[in-house]
């Protein structure tokens, strides 16, 4: 069996997940890029909601509780609870992007990457497997005693993710133990996502811990301070 197929299957499947329309969850976002870039984000408490097959991420009680921030690939918003418009922003993907490389973010910048941040998430392993994704199998590796699978997977333009060029690290059942790839938010920076957590939702194979470290230039990644630690405490898919 091909790892990215026996990866799907462990996840619960693409049968499953194509009969999945939304998925909503509680969350906290922390760490040190939230301060540094955006000195106000508090994080700590957010409910979120999405679609699993578009782009498409609405955050509530998003830096303060009273503050909704709704993520697409070309536009962000900040609305307050009764749906008025507090800020917006418009502009290609390509253009926030760059924009994420800037000493601090405000709001909505921070809105903009949270949300593409959770999206991949959850829609991991599975978007993998439409047809204009390249992937390829690397050599096997070991990392901590572990020998793990690797797919390096190269995304189409259509989706806003972290690079366009990805490896993804598997372990012997097919869970996600890590994810490498060059930041967005600095030139010449490799970032690692270490998954652990792993818990089924609806069927669906989730990891609820993610810790983004910086890799150092020797290929290993520095435990601290980390860069974010993502918690999910529940989800559900519908």
């Amino acid at each position: 069996m091909g790892l990215l197929e026996s990866v799907l299957r462990a996840s619960g499947g693409m049968d499953l997940w194509r009969l999945t329309r939304r998925f909503t969850l509680h969350a906290s976002i922390t760490g040190a890029l939230c301060i540094e870039k955006c000195d106000s984000a508090s994080l700590k408490e957010l409910a979120v909601e999405g679609s699993t097959h578009n782009q498409a991420v609405d955050f509530t009680g998003f830096a303060r509780v009273d503050l909704r921030a709704l993520y697409r690939p070309d536009s962000v918003v900040l609305e307050a609870p009764d749906g008025r418009r507090l800020a917006s922003r418009n502009a290609a993907p390509a253009e926030f992007r760059a924009g994420l490389k800037s000493v601090t973010w405000d709001e909505l910048q921070l809105a903009y990457y949270c949300g593409y941040l959770i999206w991949n998430h959850l829609a991991t392993p599975f978007i993998l497997a439409d047809p204009d994704f390249e992937t390829k199998e690397l050599p096997r590796t070991r990392k901590r005693g572990e020998s793990l699978r690797r797919l390096r997977v190269v995304y189409p333009a259509r989706v806003v993710t972290h690079a366009t060029v990805q490896t993804f690290y598997f372990d012997r059942e097919g869970l996600l133990r890590r994810l490498h790839y060059p930041a967005a938010h600095a030139d010449a920076v490799q970032i690692a996502h270490m998954f652990s957590g792993h818990q089924r939702f609806s069927g669906i194979l989730v990891p609820t811990l993610c810790r983004l470290l910086t890799i150092s230039a020797d290929g290993v990644p520095i435990a601290k301070p980390p860069l974010l630690d993502v918690e999910i405490f529940d989800a559900t898919f519908g």
